[in-house]
């Protein structure tokens, strides 16, 4: 005698079915997600390049060089923090609900980046582009940009944005830049760096400033750029100071996608950003064939100078020249020896005949020269294609090791996130 099949019997099972179904691909992605992680934590020893060396040795530098995080972490930052950790923030991209998303990641190291901590994903920090900066009494300000097709973004435009944090980067509170204070629906963008200089009506205490410009601005450019000032740490910002550029207009703002450094006599270093298809752009004496590229990889960088806390900005040396075309996103470290380093990506028209990357020259005069042909430091050589090498940023470590971060696209069409050791080598002379 045969049993009756229950009517609910193939329901039950089919939930059975997807519910082992279910777990056994949680477990396969667990388990794969591990795997990647674990790969992600082994390290590699691919040395820096040195070409055209004179005051550097004619040697490869050793390194070490970790990868972090997932495939489309992109663009890295690093800053050491008061208490000692080293703190690395990157951007990551998604798909959601067919608008993509940006967020902050973060990784932390507590042994001067010889090994570190798991990715930290912040679904609640969007936005792209972030910068570390550590102030003096040890607060955390972090710039970002947000872009005008994030699902998160309700403005319509893109605009910047300024978070803070008293506690290490544990948590973070968050700033808009603009509206008010600038026109209607147009994109406002930030320094990547704030800077101290020491407070006219307290010497003993700091004053934090940050440059703030509108982007795309056209001749709105040169009276909507300013020189924001705290003197609570970045709580709250004096929003005045309206410094003179000399009337400077292009397609991106003066402090848009740049740092400023301040040197040791006080004199403020200030690379503007400089359009492939603006006004100023082109060097003399190099060929005009570059302007059939396409893109903003092309962009180059020139040097402005302050020698009145920013009031007043003028060309370095007259012109302003400050490398090659393709070479951008500056970053300046004074390191213990008096040496100033500065970091800075080849995006495209590579002149060192590595691919694109992170690069390094060294100012033996507090940045009053540059040399970027001679002794020039390949730190990041392995990016495919034409996009997605470099941004990356440098630390010194006590001990005078340096720790530098970048990203790269892999043979696998992905950006990726690398941290590296190394030392700079004494100079000959």
């Amino acid at each position: 005698m045969t049993n009756p099949i229950s009517p609910e019997l193939p329901h039950r099972v089919n939930y059975h079915f997807f519910t082992i179904a279910w777990l056994i691909l949680a477990c396969l992605y667990s388990s794969l997600h591990r795997v990647q992680a674990a790969v992600a934590a082994e390290s590699t020893h691919l040395p820096l390049k040195i070409v055209n060396p004179h005051q550097l040795p004619d040697s490869d530098i050793p390194a070490t060089r970790t990868p972090l995080g997932l495939p489309n972490d992109y663009k890295p930052w690093i800053a050491r923090l008061s208490n000692g950790e080293l703190l690395i923030v990157a951007f990551y991209g998604r798909q959601l609900d067919g608008k993509r998303s940006e967020r902050a990641v973060f990784w932390r190291s507590r042994d001067g980046g010889k090994s570190w901590g798991e990715r930290d994903e912040r679904a609640n920090i969007q936005g792209r582009e972030f910068a570390l900066n550590v102030l003096t009494d040890g607060t955390l300000i972090m710039t970002c940009h947000f872009l005008a097709n994030d699902r998160y973004n309700q403005a319509g435009y893109a605009y910047s944005k300024i978070f803070r944090s008293a506690d290490n980067g544990s948590t973070w509170t968050e700033q808009r830049i603009g509206p008010e204070g600038f026109p209607p629906g147009k994109m406002t963008m930030a320094d990547w760096t704030t800077f101290e200089i020491p407070d006219p009506k307290k010497p003993q205490k700091t004053l934090t400033m940050l440059g703030v410009s509108l982007s795309h601005g056209g001749k709105l450019a040169p009276p909507n750029v300013f020189l924001w000032r705290s003197r609570d740490s970045g709580q709250t910002w004096d929003k005045k100071l309206n410094p003179d550029t000399k009337g400077w207009i292009d397609v991106d703002g003066f402090f848009c996608q740049s740092t400023t450094y301040r040197t040791a006599s006080g004199k403020l270093l200030h690379p503007v950003r400089v359009d492939r298809t603006g006004p100023h752009w082109h060097i003399a004496g190099t060929p005009e064939k570059l302007k059939t590229e396409r893109g903003d990889n092309g962009d180059r960088s020139m040097l402005w100078e302050s020698t009145d806390n920013g009031h007043s900005w003028q060309k370095h040396h007259g012109d302003g020249r400050f490398g090659h075309y393709g070479e951008m996103y500056p970053r300046f470290l004074k390191l213990t020896d008096g040496r100033l380093l500065l970091t800075f990506t080849v995006r495209s028209n590579s002149t060192d005949g590595y691919p694109l990357g992170v690069r390094g020259i060294v100012s033996y005069d507090d940045g009053e020269t540059w040399n970027f042909q001679q002794d020039r430091i390949i730190i990041a050589y392995v990016n495919h294609g034409v996009s997605g090498g470099g941004f990356g940023n440098t630390v010194q470590l006590d001990d005078g090791t340096l720790v530098s971060c970048y990203s790269y696209r892999g043979d696998d069409g992905k950006p990726h996130v690398e941290a590296v050791r190394w030392q700079l080598p004494p100079s000959k002379g």
